[in-house]
């Protein structure tokens, strides 16, 4: 092989007619030739010299199966010129290598082998080995090996000679493959009767029992393990009502003594308890305040374990988080009456207050206008909550009756969408409104019933009277009752309220949210009683019931419960802009709106600074204060009062006094926003001066000019913000154009914007 590699390079370099050059070795012919050729190293360690002698320098070695370039041959053919890298000067050079020991095949012999899949050439059986082989992906040598007999695949045991438990018999079966014929002697098992106790175990000694082969009485016995003890209890030291005490057990049997242990009082509850107890114990908690609505699920944990410190904490009782009866005992106060501490409103809870006649305990109580859902609440209420706000395009999650973190991404994106308050981990009654409202609105035609009558599949009967009037909290207490006598199941979803004209698919409040399913033609009901606030507006109150058919999702109406509201129109409100603490000599992190003269812009021995800034805040109303504006009303509007005298929904906000000769203005509600600000005609924002300072520019600020539409904005570093605002054409930079962003106390941004 070697030879004929060493022709054919010969051959090829005469046929291109190339004369022989000398190598880097003075004296050395060499035969050029059209390379490069690839050969491998056959030989374990292999001397690269450099010159082609084996005195010469070795400047490298080759280990077995390395690739290399042939680039030269000698003329007696005993020395291969190849490539080297050389290192040293940055590029290649010829090194030599005894021609012997190169090959133009890839050595097997050292080859780290990758093989492939095993192939079956021949199949194992019973009676004879199997062949099988695998190639090496890399220089294709083949791994044998041969694959040992299969085991005999017997068939089932035939009895040739009958055993029992004392004689042996004889059996045979045969391979179902080759026929081999396997033969065994065999015995019968004992056929026992039942066990026998000969010896009772003891707390102190183990027992024994036994039994007997029918055939030949042969006798098995069985060692039985040691009983428990029998333990009763000792009284070492009694338990009071807010301390554990002692108790030793000992053994009734022989007297062993299985130590002590700390016992409670009866009724003590501890972390890790569950049941009715715990539960009872966690809506006394939730009463008072200690623990969230909804946190009552009746087991004992870290929450609850918490809240039971802080109670005691507050009861002067050591807070070690164990309800003791002295605990409990002390969470069930003695109450006077509920006084009313804040009247309540649709859109803003109120308050009241009782106080516990022994101790003096305070306990405040939200009171709300209708139903309120937080975080943990559970209920069909809930799930009729999650399918509304999903069929009006909202994911809820699952409909599973809980409100958890899904639905309160849902209820929060709803309540930007709308414009109402977001509040995390909880919906107030104006918003279950809403929802409720868009719900309805979103009935098609075709499935909107109306009131059923006699004949109809879903017939129901409404039931309302009023239980209590409170003239401090101005609200009103009803009991009411409903009543499916159709004849068809339905869920009842919703008490509705709504004034003046009787139209339920218009504006109209949930009264009482709820998913009960009320079977057909039976007595079954749902009933409860519900508060409402009658000052909103003067005059009629109607109420009605909704319900939906499980047969075909049709939507019915019960019968309609009117009352008359004859509460007093509610007194003219004046509202403001909302108020802001900002110290401007102590400015936080954000973005100001800011007036200036652009001489106050100044490079001084310590850097550039701005002088006699005006900070302002841009003028911000609450949403519920906007939400509950009406005609007669006056809002404060650049320190000036405005009396309301036409109001009007737009796309873009409420406009206010619209007919006016100059227009009015426009309550907007900016993106990301929990309020509304005022835009005039020119869409310019309304300010409030803050106060004046003086701040330093930091070395990473820069301006940002825009003031002129007609060309590119202009945007300067720290090294140019003096002359640039210095040598600008337009000399106003007020607060409806210019803002700072202010960061650690120093501007960081100036931008100025094209205002009409």
């Amino acid at each position: 092989m070697k030879k004929k590699v060493l022709a054919a390079i010969m051959l090829l370099s005469m046929m291109l007619g190339i004369i022989a050059a000398l190598a880097e070795v003075t004296d050395v012919v060499t035969l050029p030739y059209e390379g490069p050729l690839p050969m491998y190293v056959n030989k374990k360690k292999l001397p690269v010299y450099e010159q082609p002698d084996e005195e010469s320098k070795v400047i490298l070695k080759l280990k077995g199966a390395d690739a290399v370039t042939v680039e030269l041959i000698t003329e007696d053919e005993l020395w291969l010129g190849i490539l080297v890298e050389d290192t040293k000067n940055g590029g290649q050079k010829i090194g030599w290598v005894e021609a012997e020991f190169m090959i133009d095949t890839f050595p097997q012999s050292f080859c780290r082998h990758k093989f492939g899949k095993w192939k079956v050439e021949v199949e194992p059986t019973c009676t004879s080995t199997g062949y099988r082989y695998r190639l090496c992906k890399i220089c294709g040598i083949a791994d044998e090996e041969e694959m040992p007999k299969l085991k005999h695949e017997y068939g089932k045991w035939k009895v040739t000679k009958e055993a029992t438990c004392t004689k042996k018999g004889e059996r045979t079966r045969k391979c179902k493959v080759c026929g081999k014929k396997q033969t065994e002697e065999y015995l019968e098992e004992h056929t026992f009767s039942a066990w026998k106790i000969t010896k009772e175990p003891t707390c102190t000694e183990k027992g024994e029992r036994v039994h007997t082969c029918k055939v030949c009485d042969f006798e098995e016995k069985q060692e039985l393990e040691k009983l428990p003890h029998d333990y009763a209890w000792e009284i070492v030291t009694e338990a009071t009502d807010h301390s554990a005490g002692v108790r030793v057990k000992t053994c009734r049997v022989c007297g062993y003594n299985g130590g002590e242990e700390s016992y409670d009082p009866e009724g003590t509850m501890r972390r890790g308890a569950k049941g009715e107890d715990v539960y009872y114990m966690q809506q006394l908690l939730i009463d008072q305040g200690y623990l969230n609505v909804g946190g009552a699920d009746g087991i004992f944990g870290g929450g609850t374990e918490k809240a039971v410190m802080q109670f005691q904490k507050d009861q002067d009782l050591n807070p070690d988080g164990v309800v003791w009866p002295q605990t409990l005992k002390k969470m069930n106060h003695e109450f006077g009456p509920w006084e009313i501490v804040k009247p309540v409103t649709r859109v803003e809870a109120g308050e009241r207050m009782r106080v516990c006649s022994d101790c003096g305990f305070e306990q405040v109580e939200t009171i709300e206008a209708g139903t309120t859902f937080e975080n943990g609440r559970r209920g069909e209420d809930v799930r009729t909550l999650q399918q509304m706000i999903h069929e009006i395009g909202y994911d809820a999650g699952s409909f599973d009756g809980i409100y958890g973190s899904k639905l309160d991404n849902a209820l929060a994106a709803f309540a930007a969408d709308k414009g109402l308050i977001v509040e995390k981990g909880r919906i107030r009654p104006a918003d279950i409104d809403a929802i409720v409202n868009d719900w309805i609105k979103s009935i098609p035609d075709d499935a909107w019933m109306g009131e059923g009558s006699a004949d109809s599949p879903v017939n129901l009967a409404l039931s309302i009277n009023l239980v209590s009037e409170d003239a401090d909290s101005g609200l009103s207490t009803y009991s009411w009752s409903l009543t499916n006598l159709g004849k068809e199941k339905c869920i009842f979803i919703t008490l509705l309220l709504t004034y003046g004209d009787i139209d339920y698919r218009q504006e109209n409040m949930a009264i009482v949210l709820d998913g009960f399913e009320l079977k057909a033609n039976t007595d079954n009901s749902v009933s409860g009683s519900f508060t409402v606030s009658n000052d909103w507006v003067e005059g009629d109150m109607h109420f009605a019931a909704l319900a939906v058919s499980e047969a075909d999702d049709t939507k019915w109406l019960s019968n309609t419960v009117s009352f008359t509201n004859e509460t007093e129109e509610a007194a003219a409100k004046t509202i403001a802009p909302m108020p802001y603490d900002i110290d401007v000599n102590n400015l936080p992190d954000g973005e100001y709106p800011v007036m200036f003269d652009r001489g106050d812009v100044l490079a001084g021995t310590s850097g550039v600074f701005m002088n006699n800034v005006r900070v302002y805040t841009q003028d911000w109303y609450d949403i519920v204060d906007v939400n509950t504006l009406a005609v007669g009303d006056t809002i404060i509007v650049s320190g000036e009062p405005v009396t309301v005298t036409s109001l009007e929904d737009t796309d873009y906000g409420i406009q206010v006094n619209a007919e006016q000769d100059d227009g009015g203005f426009l309550l907007a509600s900016e993106e990301d926003s929990n309020g509304f600000c005022v835009r005039g005609l020119s869409d310019i924002s309304t300010y409030t001066l803050q106060g004046t300072t003086s701040l330093a520019v930091d070395a990473s600020a820069t301006f940002t000019d825009g003031w002129n539409i007609e060309e590119a904005p202009l945007t300067v570093g720290y090294d140019g913000i003096v002359e640039a605002l210095q040598s600008s054409e337009n000399e106003y930079f007020v607060q409806y154009n210019t803002s700072i962003r202010v960061e650690n106390g120093k501007v960081v941004e100036i931008i100025r914007v094209f205002v009409p």
